[in-house]
Order: C-alpha cells, then sequence, then structure tokens
C-alpha cells in the first residue's frame, strides 16, 4: 500500500500557525501610529496652547482616548473580518467571537 500524503491538510496546518503568529502582532503594528501622534502633539506643543484657550485636560484626554479607540476598533474589524472571511483560518473560525471581541477590546484599551 503506497503512502499517499495529504497536502491540502498539511498545508492548512502550515498556514494556520503561521496565521496564528501573525495576526495577534498585526494588532501591535497600530502603536507606532499612537506614538507618532503623542511625539507630534508634545513637539507642536498643542497640548499647551489648548490649555492656553481655555480647554479643559479631561475633554482632552476623553476626545483623544475616544479618537484612539475608535481608530483601533476599525483596525481590528478589518483584521477579525479578513482573518474569517476572507483567509478563514481557524483560530478566527473555530474560537468563539465572544471571547475573540472582548479580549481584542482588552488589549486595546491595555
Amino acid at each position: 500500500m503506497p503512502f499517499k500524503p495529504k497536502v491540502r491538510a498539511e498545508a492548512e496546518k502550515a498556514i494556520n500557525c503561521i496565521g496564528d503568529i501573525v495576526y495577534p502582532v498585526l494588532t501591535a503594528l497600530s502603536l507606532p501610529i499612537f506614538m507618532y501622534n503623542i511625539v507630534l502633539e508634545k513637539e507642536n506643543k498643542l497640548i499647551q496652547n489648548m490649555k492656553i484657550n481655555g480647554m479643559r485636560m479631561s475633554n482632552y484626554w476623553l476626545v483623544t482616548g475616544l479618537f484612539n479607540f475608535g481608530l483601533y476598533t476599525i483596525l481590528i474589524s478589518c483584521y477579525y473580518g479578513f482573518g474569517k472571511f476572507v483567509s478563514g483560518l481557524s483560530f478566527f473560525t473555530e474560537s468563539n467571537p465572544f471571547v475573540m471581541i472582548n479580549m481584542y477590546i482588552a488589549w486595546g484599551l491595555n
């Protein structure tokens, strides 16, 4: 009886292993964008100008936090949609969506 390897199944296993490593790393790639905004605000002294013009810091942090979390939410929904519907990785298709969403929200708040 000759040996018949299941190439498709083995290739899917390899792709899933690579995807399980790559997709979580992609969630951290938005960090330079947020850091660039912080450095740009510091360089141009935007916070000091806003304070001089009467803006309360609580409003600044609320708007900045909501904007950054909204940007992160858009990014994560694109990653999750691509991983689940386009590439069909088992990391996304076999995991509980509620657990995945909670994990991504916790990661984004950190």
